[in-house]
């Protein structure tokens, strides 16, 4: 298992980049996000990694946190999900989005992403749960992860999907949804959410 690699940046594609280690370079797969954020040619990185190892086939997987990479071996050991399909998740979704997404059961997040549809997306709500409460940490719904806190009520659920499904209509994007949902009060009423997310829509928060 090669944990992390840290070196020089010997090249870089639309959804990979070439590490040089001591003279030896390494091509690496990476999430769209982890990929802006690493730099340019020359510049020293260090990414944590993961080793695919198949029959016929041999990748590396890197991410620029341990969440990530996390959020990466929860995915793929979701029966039908692949590393490209899963590299695909967290090129849409931050670990913390993905999290919140399964924790509330939000199917229209998950299938917003490219290649996973609405079967795959309630199977991984199904397999996810309770896997990814420590990605989740802090930032998070109150009550949303696994561990601690209360579980959502009812009430509180219907609330939070009425808003989601107004922000929708409204021409929101999911991911931007989900945004905007983070940290609200797990037990806020409609009015009190949609007053959250449209305060943190318009750049308030």
């Amino acid at each position: 298992m090669i944990a992390f690699l840290a070196g020089t940046i010997a090249d870089k594609t639309t959804d990979a980049v070439v590490i040089d280690v001591s003279g030896v370079g390494y091509l690496v797969s990476v999430p769209t996000g982890t990929l802006a954020g690493l730099g340019a040619v020359g510049d020293d990185v260090l990414l944590y990694t993961y080793l695919h190892l198949r029959e016929n086939e041999i990748a590396l997987y890197g991410f620029a946190e341990p969440a990530e990479r996390t959020a990466f071996l929860a995915l793929i050991s979701v029966s039908g999900i692949g590393p490209k399909v899963a590299l695909a998740v967290l090129s849409a979704l931050t670990p913390t989005l993905l999290a919140n997404a399964v924790a509330t059961e939000d199917v229209a997040m998950l299938s917003s992403v490219s290649g996973i549809g609405k079967k795959t997306a309630q199977r991984m709500i199904l397999e996810l749960k309770g896997k990814l409460g420590a990605v989740l940490g802090a930032g998070g719904l109150p009550g949303a992860g696994t561990g601690t806190g209360a579980a959502a009520t009812p009430a509180a659920a219907s609330a939070l999907a009425e808003v989601q499904a107004a922000l929708f209509a409204m021409g929101f994007a999911p991911v931007e949804v989900a945004e905007a949902l983070v940290g609200a009060d797990a037990e806020g009423n409609t009015a009190a959410l949609l007053k959250y997310a449209l305060h943190r829509l318009g750049g308030g928060a």
